[in-house]
C-alpha cells in the first residue's frame, strides 16, 4: 500500500535537527526573552485617543514555534526504511493513542490551570499529539524489532 503523504526517510534526520535547533531557540526566548535583531515587524498601534504610533513586534517566538512544528511534522511523516502494512498499522494505533492522551491532558489542564497560564499550556498542547505519537510509535517499533530478533533465534 502506497501512502503519498509520507516524506522520504532522510527527512527524519532533518526534522530532528530542526526540532532541536528551534526548541533551543524557543527555550532561550522563554528564559531570557531572546530576540533576534532584524526580525521586527512594524505595526500601527491605534490608541484610544485616535492617534497611532508604530510598535515593533519581534518575531523570534513565532520563528521558534514554526521551526519546532515543522521539525516535529517531518519526524512524524518521514517513512521508515521498510514501510509495509504492519508499520502502517503501528502508525494508526500510535496516532490514536496520541490523540487520546492529548485530549486527556487538555481536560486535566482545563480544570487545573487558569488564566494566561492556561493559554500558554494550550499552545504547548499543540505539540503533544506529535510528541506522544513519536514516543508511542518508536516504542512499538522497538518492541516489533525485539520480537523479530527473538523469533529468529
Amino acid at each position: 500500500m502506497k501512502n503519498s503523504l509520507l516524506l522520504p526517510n532522510k527527512y527524519k534526520v532533518l526534522g530532528w535537527i530542526l526540532f532541536l535547533a528551534f526548541a533551543t531557540l524557543g527555550f532561550f526566548c522563554m528564559l531570557d526573552d531572546l530576540k533576534i535583531p532584524g526580525f521586527e515587524l512594524n505595526i500601527l498601534n491605534v490608541k484610544s485617543d485616535g492617534l497611532g504610533d508604530f510598535r515593533d513586534f519581534n518575531l523570534t517566538n513565532e520563528l521558534a514555534f514554526l521551526g519546532i512544528t515543522v521539525g516535529l511534522l517531518m519526524v512524524v511523516f518521514a517513512k521508515e526504511k521498510i514501510e509495509d502494512e504492519l508499520i502502517t498499522m503501528l502508525r494508526l494505533k500510535s496516532l490514536q493513542w496520541a490523540v487520546l492522551i492529548s485530549y486527556v491532558i487538555l481536560v486535566i489542564l482545563n480544570f487545573s490551570v487558569f488564566g494566561l497560564s492556561f493559554l500558554m499550556m494550550l499552545v504547548y498542547n499543540l505539540w503533544t499529539v506529535l510528541i506522544v505519537f513519536i514516543i508511542k510509535f518508536n516504542i512499538a517499533l522497538f518492541k516489533l524489532k525485539k520480537e523479530e530478533v527473538l523469533d529468529e533465534k
